[in-house]
């Protein structure tokens, strides 16, 4: 079973918060605070992060296998799925393969298809994150100097930390599964099957997940917005958590969420 936090209001509207790789569900403590008085937030500890256990074989499909059982589980339904990262590649998969099961989606940071059509990208990017463990570092090793490194150019030191901490917590193995779980994903053909209203977020100077690529990605969504937050990089919701929110709360506005 999936360890999570939440809110207290069970009868408000489902709002399921998941997290990238380098995330646990802590990473949207201000994601709950701000919208957890109307919406039912639950922030979702992938398997393998926080006191969720580790499934057996791991892969982007196996994950939306476990959020979407999870929440079959709770008897949660009609939620707004939101997904960070690797969190919106697996809300991806969730509302692909469930198309009738969320209200809306919420997309931030991430991208249809893992690299492009040369499997030695791939191969390289996955070494590359990988590299510093098979070196013997550790993530706490490592923290500090990724999370920079992924961040806007004026992020400040407490958010770099709070980031930084939270990538500590999390055990190298759920790292290198997470990381590999990443190859072979691509729904790219399967966006333009996504029907519900679906918010892109993107940050201005993200590298891992460049705005223009989630543009293309919204171009292929029906109903679908595209908001750049500016000066931000990849860890949009703790960078400009306020921007962030704003955006999120403008959408469930035009949709009477």
């Amino acid at each position: 079973m999936l360890n999570y936090i939440c809110s207290s209001n069970e009868g408000k509207t489902p709002l399921i918060l998941i997290h990238g790789i380098a995330g646990t569900s802590k990473i949207f403590e201000q994601q709950i605070n701000k919208f957890g008085k109307h919406y039912y937030v639950i922030s979702i500890d992938l398997p393998g992060y926080g006191r969720s256990s580790m499934l057996e074989n791991t892969s982007i499909s196996s994950y939306a296998n476990a959020v979407y059982d999870f929440l079959i589980f709770h008897k949660i339904h009609s939620p707004i799925l939101l997904g960070h990262s690797l969190g919106g590649m697996i809300v991806q998969k969730i509302i692909t393969g469930y198309p009738s099961y969320a209200k809306a989606s919420i997309l931030v940071g991430t991208s249809s298809k893992f690299g492009g059509n040369d499997p030695n990208w791939q191969k390289e990017f996955i070494n590359s994150r990988l590299r510093p463990l098979n070196e013997g570092k550790t993530l706490k090793d490592i923290s500090e100097t990724t999370i920079a490194n992924i961040v806007g150019p004026k992020t400040n030191k407490k958010t770099i930390d709070l980031a930084s901490n939270i990538m500590s917590s999390i055990s190298d193995k759920s790292y290198r599964v997470a990381i590999n779980s990443l190859i072979g994903f691509d729904l790219k053909d399967k966006l333009s099957s996504i029907s519900i209203p679906t918010l892109l977020i993107a940050g201005e100077n993200d590298n891992q997940a460049p705005a223009r690529m989630m543009q293309r990605m919204s171009e292929n969504i029906k109903k679908s917005q595209l908001v750049i937050i500016k000066d931000c990089g990849h860890l949009i919701n703790i960078e400009k958590p306020d921007d962030f929110n704003d955006a999120i709360k403008e959408f469930f506005i035009k949709h009477n969420f």
